[in-house]
């Protein structure tokens, strides 16, 4: 069967004898394997630190003339009903014209062109290549596909316009076979642009994926959920270090990541040697900085070493992004943290900037790898360190929820400061001003971890199992599910919206060195906010001072009281003498 498919597009010409069909047969798979080579794969989109832009990336094994995107607003179903049209339009060119002429009237029938640029790195055997869209619309359907070769396709003939299509037939002549073949373009793929603000959105999040155990499930579960428009991946992407665990991964991601933005942070696995050079080429983020910083670290002395001071490297991947009504905060749990370190002062200036924003974004999230609270004992549990510097960051500045990953399984906690559950709410109805929710979300796939014995007073629920958090952000609600792979449910709560609906917000709570001058302008205020608890008592000090004192000092009136008080001296006879 696969022969005579084969050989059904040999010219007529051709003898169709056992060994010239073998032959043909041959030459026509290796030049299918060749074009291979050429085939875009691990396909992923990625948003930009431009509201109107979208970032494609993907991967070929060999090397392209230069990476293309075609574009349309509208839904697939266009380009491939055409294509099925031409295929059964063989037979049929009246039904075909008809078809080319409706086509043309459609309102899809606009193409961008968009052109991009590629990259190798050490270790790779293949090349990255990415392009960027931009002028995008809020809140549209779009549709794209990837590849090389001639940039007028074959398969979009009749939908493209009379003036592309005239130009594609005068170059018909001069295509070469291979640069027309459609092995080195994509499928065609659809993606949505995010909502604008008077629209809710819908996202996803999880962490610790893998190439083995659940992941395929879990991707196909969000694939399956068509509401989603975004995808946050919280670190340990691939658990890779080589290069083709990290093209199986992004073979397994694809199907998720080519369809909605695919955002990422690192987890301690994708910053490992072998680990961190495919993790930063591969996965494109609108990082801060975009190359590394090298600083002086200073190793303290001990009972046999001297202090010394050595050279260390910061990768820095943290960045933020804005999406719809939800401020984006994603950190690096293996890029420094400490307060007067780079990221710290940076973070410390985004939630700042968020709060004065928190009339269009009024949800602060923050998504970093490390967790501050787990009771899982698998990778050692709530990460103290990150909590002392930065936890009260997060009350100051009140941030809704910190999504993270790291310990394997599904944890979420009462609105928390210190281990002190701020407010339990057992109908899972919260306040955007109880404070911070913590969700360790680490349910991409990897095996699950053990819990500790006795769960913890500021533990909410937890659970050993695979699946993502859904997000649906509202301007006054932010519903937060977990929905397993499975498809059942793990967990839901809601977070409804104080903040005004004018006026920036500035924190209402304070640092820790300014608590002696709050404290007195909470006691002025006090005061000033109750004026009439001692208007009496002034008003008989004045009366005093302007009415009593002046009169009795005219009539000597002290003088004549004292006097009468005071008896008078006795004085004898003798005195006289």
């Amino acid at each position: 069967m696969k022969e005579s498919s084969t050989t059904s597009h040999i010219p007529a010409t051709t003898t169709t004898t056992t060994t010239t069909t073998t032959i043909t047969t041959t030459a026509t798979n290796e030049m299918n394997e060749k074009q291979k080579l050429y085939s875009p794969r691990e396909i992923h989109l990625a948003l930009t630190n431009k509201d109107d832009e979208m970032v494609v990336t993907w991967i070929t094994k060999e090397r392209i003339n230069q990476p293309i995107v075609y574009l349309f607003k509208g839904d697939c179903s266009v380009v491939n009903n055409n294509n099925n049209n031409n295929n059964n339009n063989n037979n049929n060119n009246n039904n075909n014209n008809n078809n080319n002429n409706n086509n043309n009237n459609n309102e899809h029938n606009s193409f961008n062109i968009s052109i991009g640029k590629s990259i190798v790195y050490n270790g790779l055997e293949g090349y990255v290549h990415s392009v960027t869209l931009n002028n995008l619309e809020f809140g549209k359907t779009y549709c794209y596909s990837v590849g090389s070769g001639n940039i007028y396709r074959s398969d979009i003939k009749g939908l493209v316009n009379q003036q592309q299509q005239n130009k594609k037939d005068d170059q018909d002549d001069n295509i070469d076979n291979d640069n027309d073949d459609l092995l080195r373009w994509s499928k065609w793929i659809s993606f949505k642009t995010k909502s604008n603000e008077i629209d809710h959105v819908t996202f996803g999040a999880f962490a610790d994926s893998g190439t083995w155990g659940d992941v395929h499930e879990v991707v196909a579960s969000m694939c399956r959920d068509e509401s989603l428009t975004l995808a946050i991946h919280g670190g340990d992407l691939s658990y890779g270090l080589k290069e083709e665990v990290w093209d199986t991964f992004g073979d397994i991601i694809e199907p998720l990541a080519s369809r909605m933005p695919f955002m990422v942070i690192p987890g301690n696995w994708d910053v490992k040697e072998g680990a961190l050079q495919p993790f930063v080429n591969r996965y494109q983020m609108p990082l801060v900085y975009k190359q590394p910083t090298i600083e002086k670290k200073r190793i303290s002395a001990t009972a046999t070493t001297p202090s010394i001071t050595t050279l260390q490297t910061n990768p820095n991947l943290y960045y933020s992004f804005r999406y719809t009504h939800v401020y984006f905060i994603m950190l690096s749990s293996y890029d420094p943290y400490s307060i007067g370190s780079q990221q710290y002062k940076w973070l410390v200036s985004e939630l700042e900037l968020a709060n004065t924003m928190r009339q269009q974004y009024p949800w602060l999230i923050v998504i970093a790898h490390s967790p501050m609270y787990s009771s899982s004992t698998g990778h050692g549990g709530s990460d103290t360190g990150v909590r002392t510097q930065l936890e009260w960051l997060y009350d100051v500045y009140n941030v809704n929820v910190v999504f993270s990953g790291h310990d394997h399984g599904y944890e979420r906690t009462h609105p928390v400061l210190a281990e002190k559950v701020l407010k339990k709410n057992h109908n899972s109805q919260y306040k955007s001003k109880d404070g911070t929710i913590h969700i360790l979300g680490g349910t991409g796939g990897a095996t699950a971890d053990p819990w500790i014995d006795a769960q913890p007073n500021w533990s909410a629920i937890r659970e050993s199992t695979s699946g993502y958090t859904k997000f649906i952000a509202h301007k006054q609600t932010l519903q937060v599910t977990y929905l397993r792979m499975n498809g059942t449910l793990g967990d839901h709560f809601q977070i409804t919206n104080e903040y005004p609906a004018l006026d920036s917000i500035k924190s209402t709570k304070n640092f820790s060195n300014n608590n002696n001058n709050n404290n007195n302008n909470n006691n002025n205020n006090n005061v000033n906010s109750n004026p009439s608890e001692h208007t009496g008592v002034f008003l008989l000090f004045f009366a005093l001072i302007v009415f009593v004192f002046p009169i009795c000092a005219y009539y000597k009136l002290p003088h004549l009281i004292f006097s009468s008080l005071v008896p008078k001296p006795m004085i004898s006879n003798k005195s006289m003498v």
